[in-house]
């Protein structure tokens, strides 16, 4: 009987640790939504249509960041 006591607060034990670490946990924030790009139809000289692909200025400014350590609060 002892050892299913011994089983049952191990169990317990775990499930508290693990609740502390979920608990303690900051979550990871979102990604920001990409900007759409537009496509329009422009008459140029002589009636003549062209397409042109108009990016968002968020969308046009992305560039790749890296971080090898947490963020300092």
């Amino acid at each position: 009987m002892q050892r299913v006591w011994v089983v049952v607060l191990s169990v317990w034990a775990m499930l508290a640790i693990v609740a502390v670490l979920a608990w303690t946990h900051r979550p990871v924030p979102a990604a920001l939504p990409q900007a759409a790009s537009q496509t329009l139809v422009v008459a140029g000289p002589h009636g003549k249509r062209q397409l042109v692909v108009v990016q968002a200025p968020s969308a046009a400014a992305t560039h790749a960041t890296t971080s090898t350590s947490g963020v300092v609060r």
